[in-house]
């Protein structure tokens, strides 16, 4: 390989390392904000499901009050004359190009639709109380998954980000170091060569005669 070659390529390699620093310290910072909001929606999703549990707990007692009074058969077919209530429609939105779901849920106030006769008030309080869990539930829904994203997000960050560190780094710099020390050794080479032929034309010359 010519000096020339040996130079352009030392160039190259510089390059390449200053783009992977760059990519370094872009990941460096997106690593950082991905584990605020991971950390901000764990603790959304944990509060989600702690309401979510007392809120399924508090709708089975009523559950349970309304099947003593009146009878499983009876509760289970007044909850099957009941309509849907909700509709949730899926959206996504992104963070640094991590897509985290969006659920937009409409619900109907609850309204008892079965027959007066036979039923309870339990039964009522029971529906209302089932009812009112459904929001609880579509927003546990949405952190979860917006969790999920950003775990896998947040992961696949920290192996790219560990591949420039420990892979990429370590390579360039090995390779800049074997490039370097090749380019000083041709150096020196050619500055001897220049040496000797400087003392041989010097030899040659009628002022050294």
């Amino acid at each position: 390989m010519t000096g020339a070659a040996v130079r352009s390529r030392l160039v190259e390699l510089r390059r390449q390392r200053g783009a992977a620093r760059r990519g370094q310290e872009l990941l460096e910072q997106k690593r950082e904000v991905l584990l605020r909001e991971l950390l901000r929606r764990t603790r959304l999703r944990d509060e989600s499901r702690d309401r979510a549990v007392a809120a399924l707990r508090g709708a089975r007692v009523h559950l349970r009050d309304a099947e003593t009074e009146l009878g499983q058969q009876t509760c289970a077919a007044a909850a099957l004359a009941q309509p849907a209530v909700a509709s949730v429609e899926r959206g996504t939105e992104t963070l640094l190009g991590i897509a985290l779901p969006t659920l937009r849920a409409r619900f109907a106030p609850f309204r008892p639709r079965y027959g007066p006769g036979g039923t309870a008030e339990s039964l009522d309080q029971a529906g209302k109380a089932f009812a009112e869990v459904l929001p609880v539930l579509v927003r546990l829904a949405k952190e979860e998954l917006a969790v999920r994203n950003l775990q896998r997000g947040f992961a696949q960050t920290v192996r790219r980000l560990n591949a420039i560190e420990k892979v990429i780094l370590p390579r360039l710099d090995h390779e800049i170091r074997q490039v370097s020390s090749a380019l000083e050794e041709e150096e020196r080479d050619e500055a001897l060569r220049r040496k000797r032929w400087l003392a041989a034309t010097e030899r040659g010359s009628p002022e050294s005669r």
